[in-house]
């Protein structure tokens, strides 16, 4: 096992998936409580923060080679002091305006902030917080209609399917840092 990027419980035990999703382990409820709660630090690892950046630049890039309308770093979000670190427009006349906030850590307060400010931004239409890392109740706060969407580097999660993000986002994703997919973590309450 090189990584390990998901823990979720599985029936009566426990799945963990490594690799980048090329492996996964299940363990029966009995065996997992013998080894013990293993729980996965909030703190991102170098490799996660390292491609959090890639992706930060994968996107920007992207939108420069393919002609898009709005490339811009450093965004005011409304009237409030939360920034969008890129904002992104796809040229074309059905486009949409893409805020992407980027942090080492994802927290549902953040969430919050972000859809606090989205609802009185009148430039970007909806957000991504992106981070190398997010706590799990930070899920619960973006996705479905709500204009913000959280995804982890970690886990490759996602609060949308991949079906559900933005094309150019999804193509930074698989096709400059080889996701194949994202894991949909459903909003708490949720019947996704």
């Amino acid at each position: 096992m090189e990584s390990l990027h998901k823990l979720e419980t599985a029936g009566d035990g426990v799945r963990l998936v490594a690799n980048s999703g090329e492996l996964a382990l299940v363990f029966g409820q009995g065996v997992w409580e013998a080894l013990g709660k293993l729980s996965l630090p909030l703190e991102p690892t170098e490799d996660e923060l390292a491609e959090l950046e890639s992706l930060k630049a994968g996107l920007a890039e992207h939108a420069g080679q393919n002609g898009f309308a709005t490339v811009v770093e450093d965004v005011p979000c409304g009237a409030s002091p939360e920034r969008f670190d890129l904002v992104l427009r796809p040229s074309g006349p059905f486009a949409l305006t893409t805020g992407y906030v980027f942090a080492p850590v994802v927290r549902r307060e953040q969430v919050a902030r972000l859809e606090a400010c989205l609802s009185g931004e009148t430039f970007v239409e909806g957000a991504y917080l992106v981070g190398a890392v997010a706590e799990e109740g930070a899920f619960s706060g973006g996705g479905g209609d709500e204009g913000v969407k959280v995804l982890s580097v970690r886990g490759r999660s996602c609060s949308s399917s991949r079906f559900e993000l933005a094309p150019e986002l999804w193509r930074v994703l698989s096709e400059d840092l080889g996701w194949r997919n994202v894991e949909l973590v459903a909003p708490v309450g949720s019947e996704r």
